[in-house]
């Protein structure tokens, strides 16, 4: 099972910091929804935990991140892969920087989320719901870090496409 996703959101902050807080594990990581911890490895990838659940079916999931292209201060791409209850999923999160003025900058992400095993089976039509609640709230996370230190939140909300 598939889902896929994209949107943009302006923040009035500079590209620079945008991509400081996108392309940095110890500060992306805490956003994702349902966050636990995080370990970095030696290999720049970072063991992230987080707490998932659909339905009655719960469970923590650890996601190897890893920083799969960068490119100051413009773009920055995250790849996940994790294994869960009996299945495994893959999970990448792409963001574009367009800087639009000396402090505002347009944030334009995409990503998707695969989702293999037993728990399609089990969760069915529950998992494109809580994924899509999911991506929101990582979205809004991302929105709410960059707005912190007096800048404004995001102008726009982001969409989701299954």
């Amino acid at each position: 099972m598939a889902v896929e996703f994209d949107g943009d959101f302006i923040v009035e902050t500079p590209r620079e910091e945008a991509f400081a807080v996108l392309s940095d594990a110890d500060r992306f990581s805490p956003l994702l929804p349902t966050y636990l911890s995080h370990k970095s490895g030696e290999d720049g990838s970072s063991d992230v935990a987080v707490k998932v659940g659909v339905g009655k079916i719960k469970g923590t999931a650890v996601v190897n991140l890893r920083l799969v292209e960068s490119e100051r201060p413009n773009s920055a791409e995250w790849a996940g892969q994790g294994k869960i209850m009996g299945g495994a999923f893959n999970l990448t999160a792409g963001f574009d920087l367009d800087e639009i003025g000396p402090s505002t900058t347009r944030v334009r992400w995409r990503g998707g989320l695969t989702i293999f095993g037993k728990l399609t089976s089990l969760a069915g039509g529950l998992i494109q719901p809580v994924a899509r609640k999911q991506i929101q709230q990582l979205v809004d996370a991302i929105r709410d870090a960059l707005g912190r230190d007096g800048v404004a939140p995001a102008t726009k909300p982001g969409t989701t496409r299954t």
